[in-house]
């Protein structure tokens, strides 16, 4: 468990549409859905250009005090610089027709990166107006509302693996939906490296795991939605 590869931060067994790019180029993202994570890597220590080809950013959420954000109201372009030691971060992005775009940031020592966001099918961009299919739509908002400490308050003990604690602490039941909200420790003296696939089960729809890298003692949220009634 302690060894396995880092991989995306939300969702089940999806695959990464993004590529490799080498420091300094502009990193082109393809992003077909809300629930698929893409992946880029930004600098650290200078503010990295966020884009959305063909359309405008309204908003960039995330984990607080992960990072900053600088928009520029006239371009619809942000400015977003980490404010967090950590390797790994997510970040949710909105545009102004109100698609959803989940990218899984790669923090490094690296000069400022350009990051330029479309479609997986690289064409033009949709008309204004369409959004994300309604399901996708149900599906974002109530892992945003699990981050935002909505939901019944719960304190059950939940078996996982060896040298960690995995507790209970919230749910939230929608319509068709249930959401979980957990605290994960890391109760070793070893680094934990977790994959969210490993949160997989019959039912799932979606996985939020807020750090993958845990040290000794580390904690981190961990967010499942799953099929309800």
């Amino acid at each position: 468990m302690n060894s396995r590869k880092q991989t995306n931060k939300i969702c089940l067994v999806l695959a990464l549409l993004g590529s490799s790019f080498q420091a300094g180029a502009a990193q082109i993202l393809l992003q077909a859905s809300p629930t698929e994570p893409t992946t880029a890597t930004v600098s650290r220590n200078e503010p990295n250009l966020f884009k959305v080809d063909g359309r405008k950013i309204k908003r960039i959420h995330g984990t607080e005090g992960m990072f900053t954000v600088t928009p520029e109201q006239d371009t619809g372009v942000a400015w977003l610089k980490p404010t967090t030691d950590k390797p790994l971060m997510s970040i949710f992005i909105t545009d102004d027709t109100g698609q959803h775009y989940k990218l899984l940031l790669k923090v490094e020592d690296i000069p400022a990166e350009t990051i330029i966001i479309r479609g997986s099918k690289g064409s033009a961009p949709q008309s204004r107006g369409i959004k994300n299919e309604p399901r996708n739509e149900e599906i974002l908002g109530a892992i945003m509302a699990l981050h935002d400490g909505e939901g019944d308050p719960k304190s059950e003990l939940v078996p996982l693996w060896k040298g960690v604690k995995f507790e209970l602490v919230r749910t939230l039941d929608l319509r068709g939906l249930r959401g979980e909200a957990y605290k994960l420790t890391n109760t070793s003296d070893k680094q934990v490296v977790m994959d969210e696939r490993e949160f997989y089960r019959d039912g799932v729809q979606a996985v939020s795991v807020e750090k993958l890298v845990l040290e000794a003692g580390d904690s981190t949220a961990v967010f499942v939605l799953s099929e309800g009634e």
